[in-house]
């Protein structure tokens, strides 16, 4: 199933010629079949993620660092959209058991404690491919590149 979702949304980007994260991210709600809401949190901020997504009943919660960087801004979202096509938080009975146990303990927190941030995890590698993939997606269907400055906000 999660490779069909994956297949279903790049030929959706393919076919629509995306331009923008917001379009992936309209397109991604359509395929999983559940809203994907994005949201700028200030507190992140301070901690050393800039993003993770929360799969809640009816809405995936996209929540990223505040950024001047539509690049960084698109990149972030990207990997956040590849854990939830990817249906990450399906494999990942040991959060479910932390918020069990200590359910005021924020959902990033217990990915970190979990290694979910290092990029020798799986889950991860997979979030950084499939941003790396949209990205160049993105890039490919705009009529003229991106303002550098724009990459480090």
């Amino acid at each position: 199933m999660t490779d069909s979702l994956v297949q279903a949304f790049w030929e959706r980007g393919a076919a629509e010629g995306w331009s923008d994260v917001d379009q992936a991210v309209a397109a991604a709600a359509d395929v999983v079949g559940k809203p994907v809401v994005v949201r700028e949190e200030a507190f992140l901020a301070a901690e050393p993620v800039c993003g993770f997504v929360a799969t809640l009943e009816h809405a995936h919660l996209i929540m990223i660092s505040p950024t001047a960087s539509p690049t960084f801004r698109a990149f972030v979202i990207g990997h956040e959209l590849g854990h939830v096509l990817h249906r990450h938080q399906e494999h990942a009975p040991q959060a479910a058991y932390i918020r069990d146990v200590i359910p005021d303990l924020p959902e990033y927190k217990v990915e970190r404690a979990l290694a979910r941030g290092l990029f020798e995890n799986e889950f991860e590698r997979q979030a950084e491919l499939f941003a790396d993939q949209l990205a160049t997606l993105i890039r490919d269907h705009r009529t003229r590149p991106s303002a550098f400055r724009g990459v480090f906000g």
